[in-house]
């Protein structure tokens, strides 16, 4: 009998566990497909558009942007971050590929891409590097802080762990896409990424209100004369608004915010009247449309009231009239300044002006100045206030918004979406029960691309799901209640709707095999309001929050609704696929070349890095220390690599 090393044993035992559990995970997927066969037939072949009117969206575009000749930016990011001696560097960036796009006035339509040919040295690109000793690591970045660890926190567990490089990546792609915006020379901003997944993200990040006077530097800064303080950011947080679009919603946690934009909407009309103005309750109630009989919904205002004079946002007067403070009238001016003023400063100023564009300055006691880092939850809060000055760019100079998602594994539209709409009779066609929903593919990506392929013969490429609003990936079925009833998937929240619209769509197929198809893609845009509130496009369903809230969303119920915007976007993402190369097949061709222009930066700032170690190598005055401006780790590496070669 050959003996066996225990080597072997071990690695034989983990070769069988391997290969039971991938073919098991195999033979799952199997079955799941097999269930897709019927699906396009029962459900999909009503939410699949797969045919577009080139005509049609050349009138969309000219009663959108008022021209057919329009530029467009696409956005993409790149992070970078690597151990040097003693060091962390980290260094983010965002680029952009420009371009035009001509719809044709003739019959049967056209439409004319031209990229510009100049992709690397773009003024507009903005980077920025903040080299740190890791000792440092966590002032910046607080989420590694001891708390509720167990063990040391070690210098592997910060530079394995910290969101610092991630952090600015965010930052430095909406700002730059908003300087696009603000710019009023770009039409059409493509941005590498979900916006409605972003916006989720940067909201949760930001939401530990108890950790901001610890955490965020931002506090305390002075614009205006006036510093910056918990209520600013508070208020600024939600400052999404937009009347048409019900925007910040009169419901759940944010009635509160929906009542201070309004007193602050009002004061603003009373300032440019040279009147001071005042509400009382009824009024107040009256414009949330809060009825009489609605008596917890007016304890409720008139608790947040009562809390908000407390906190010093509210004024109140003897005859219970109230008013928003003069102080808060001002806070989104002075925070867009300072995003500005900050933003320039990480992205823009050089050595020779700042030596350290990662510090921002505090009047403190006796009128000394206080230097402090910008942390990555001043970062969050960065990116959540430029995402907001950019929607609101976009609104105000229709400028059409869109983000496209390469590798998502999402699965909001058959957890949340399907149910929701089986339940409440919006698919009055469709027949599907719950486990029929449970035994598809599990990520919308997967099943989208399999229904796709199975059903090759019968959709087109291009094609599109039905526009869905974005509010549904924070919305499910309420179990306890009747249809017509839904509720939030985490503490019984559901966000603003009205906001973004998504869809998946599929851009390209072989012309030898109709099978071969592209990858899905996720695709979200900004909604407006003169294409995206057609009263046959408005559900309205109820949230019980304390009291029973309706909710309004934006759903496009098959692919029978008109859907002007949608048609627009398809016809300009078709004309912008690129057949021909191989690792851009299906993707967008300005964000692969602003993808491209990314990597070229990555790749020559690495070769900065890499120049500036041997530097200090060889530097004679550091000689006797470069032992030990290493870790451990990174010596015994070293060697190990050189007794290799």
């Amino acid at each position: 009998m050959a003996y066996k090393s225990r080597l072997g044993h071990n690695i034989e035992r983990l070769g069988n566990i391997l290969r039971n559990s991938a073919f098991s995970q195999i033979e799952d997927y199997q079955h799941r497909f097999s269930s897709m066969a019927t699906l396009y037939d029962t459900v999909f072949k009503d939410l699949i558009i797969d045919k577009f009117d080139k005509q049609q969206a050349c009138r969309t575009v000219h009663e959108f942007f008022g021209e057919n000749n329009v530029n467009f930016a696409a956005i993409d990011g790149t992070e970078y971050s690597k151990p040097m001696f003693d060091m962390v560097i980290f260094y983010a960036g965002a680029y952009s590929c420009e371009g035009n796009i001509t719809f044709s006035k003739e019959e049967g339509g056209k439409i004319d891409v031209v990229y510009n040919d100049k992709f690397i040295g773009h003024t507009r690109d903005i980077s920025s590097c903040l080299p740190l000793y890791i000792n440092e690591i966590p002032e910046v970045d607080h989420t590694l802080d001891n708390n509720g660890r167990i063990g040391p926190l070690t210098d592997n567990i910060i530079m394995n762990n910290s969101s610092v490089v991630h952090s600015l990546m965010v930052f430095a792609e909406i700002y730059l896409a908003y300087n696009f915006a603000a710019s009023k020379k770009c039409s059409i901003v493509f941005f590498d990424g979900s916006l409605s997944t972003t916006y989720l993200s940067l909201i949760s990040t930001t939401s530990a209100g108890r950790l901001w006077r610890a955490n965020c530097s931002l506090l305390n800064t002075e614009v205006d004369g006036l510093q910056l303080d918990i209520n600013d950011l508070r208020i600024a947080r939600h400052n999404i608004v937009n009347e048409m679009l019900d925007l910040p919603p009169a419901r759940g946690t944010y009635l509160l915010y929906k009542l201070l934009f309004e007193l602050n909407k009002d004061v603003i009309v009373d300032q440019q009247q040279q009147e001071s103005s005042t509400w009382d309750l009824n009024s107040i109630c009256k414009i949330l449309n809060i009825t009489d009989q609605d008596t917890k919904q007016h304890k409720r205002i008139e608790k947040y009231i009562k809390r908000n004079v407390q906190e010093g946002i509210i004024e109140q007067q003897k005859d219970g009239k109230i008013s928003l403070h003069k102080r808060y009238t001002s806070t989104w001016s002075r925070i867009k300044k300072l995003v500005i003023s900050i933003g320039n400063q990480i992205f823009y100023s050089d050595a020779k002006t700042n030596n350290n564009p990662f510090m921002i300055e505090e009047k403190a006691q006796y009128g000394q100045i206080k230097k402090k880092w910008i942390t990555t939850l001043d970062l969050a809060f960065l990116s959540l206030f430029s995402l907001y000055m950019l929607i609101e760019e976009c609104w105000k100079n229709n400028i059409l918004l869109l983000g496209i998602s390469k590798d998502t594994a999402v699965h909001e539209f058959k957890n949340h979406v399907m149910p929701i709409c089986i339940n409440n009779n919006i698919w009055p066609n469709c027949t599907l029960s719950q486990n029929s929903i449970d035994n598809i593919p599990n990520t919308d990506r997967m099943f989208l691309q399999s229904l796709s392929i199975l059903n090759h013969d019968k959709i087109s490429v291009p094609w599109a799901l039905a526009e869905y609003d974005s509010a549904f990936m924070t919305t499910v079925p309420d179990s306890k209640k009747l249809n017509g009833y839904v509720s939030g998937t985490a503490k019984n929240k559901i966000t603003p709707s009205q906001l973004f619209v998504r869809s998946f769509i599929q851009l390209q197929d072989s012309k030898q095999n109709r099978m071969l198809r592209s990858n899905v893609l996720s695709l979200d845009r900004l909604a407006y309001p003169n294409f995206d509130l057609q009263k046959e496009v408005i559900i309205e369903l109820l949230h019980h929050y304390i009291v029973d809230e309706p909710v309004k969303f934006i759903l496009f119920k098959d692919n029978k609704v008109k859907n002007d915007m949608q048609n627009l976007v398809m016809n300009i993402l078709k004309e912008m696929s690129i057949p021909s190369i191989p690792d851009g097949f299906g993707h967008n061709r300005a964000l692969f070349i602003a993808d491209k222009v990314a990597k070229w930066h990555n790749q020559e700032f690495s070769k900065i890095v890499d120049s500036t170690t041997t530097l200090i190598s060889c530097d004679k005055g550091l000689k006797n220390f470069l032992l030990y401006m290493n870790t451990f780790r990174e010596n015994r590496y070293s060697y190990e690599t050189s007794r290799r070669s």
